[in-house]
């Protein structure tokens, strides 16, 4: 039964013409041992299954939008307008919860250390194979990182509300840095009040946009040097070489098996 004492979390899942990986997207969230979710599905018309499985799951899925979008930013902030939760959080399609635990250490985090805002790390895994890729980790997170264009896994952050309602929602003039260019406006618009929980919440499938095809590393990087410019904050293209060495070190370092 729900612990009305607790906060309602909206976990916003986008999908689009992902039949092979939704399912274990809301069975991840339906796995939680938190009692107060509710789940936002935004689907952007996709033709290949993917909206059927999803019906079949409409008695524990609060909220469910199926119709085309302007890309992974609009759809986000359609949840986002859609949502109740005092704390939103996102969930892809592609990605899986680490364990039942996630989103109640979240909140026992956030109350503890009265944050506005959490981040954990994340593990990247081969989408066939499912062996370790790259380990995202966020502990040495630190403002002037986003400077060189690297930014806490956004996958794994969850948000009070009132981060929304303060600077208002993804832009939608970036295709892969809409998420980078939110981070910016809040950690250069006032000091945040911030939690780092040391823990592997997320587990990702490789292949996504930002992160597959020469193209499209090409197009994050100006994007995130457009976004920065946008945002007054000095940059040279020559900064974002800092993001690829941190890279390196995350392909080299590999977690423990019980932080997985």
């Amino acid at each position: 039964m729900p612990n009305f004492n607790q906060p309602l979390v909206s976990i916003i899942t986008v999908v689009y013409n992902n039949a092979e990986y939704i399912r274990d997207a809301i069975e991840s969230v339906l796995s939680q041992n938190y009692s107060r979710i509710e789940h936002i599905i935004i689907d952007g018309g996709s033709t290949d299954g993917t909206v059927d499985i999803i019906k079949e799951y409409s008695d524990k899925i609060s909220v469910f939008l199926s119709e085309p979008d302007e890309g992974i930013f609009d759809a986000l902030n359609k949840g986002i307008i859609r949502s109740h939760g005092e704390i939103i959080g996102i969930l892809h399609s592609d990605d899986l919860f680490c364990d039942k635990y996630v989103i109640s250490d979240v909140i026992k985090k956030m109350r503890d250390t009265e944050t506005e805002l959490c981040f954990s790390d994340l593990v990247i895994v081969d989408a066939v194979s499912g062996k370790l890729v790259r380990y995202y980790m966020a502990h040495y997170f630190r403002r002037w990182m986003l400077r060189i264009g690297w930014l806490p896994p956004h996958p794994t952050a969850f948000l009070k509300r009132s981060i929304f309602d303060e600077f208002g929602l993804y832009s939608t003039n970036y295709q892969i840095a809409g998420d980078f260019d939110f981070m910016i406006r809040v950690f250069y618009g006032r000091k945040i009040n911030w939690s780092y929980m040391n823990r592997i919440s997320v587990k990702m499938r490789s292949g996504g946009k930002s992160n597959s095809g020469f193209s499209n590393k090409i197009l994050s990087a100006k994007e995130i040097h457009e976004s920065l410019n946008m945002n007054n904050i000095f940059t040279l293209y020559f900064f974002q070489v800092g993001r690829y060495l941190i890279r390196i070190k995350e392909l080299l370092i590999k977690p423990s098996l019980k932080s997985m």
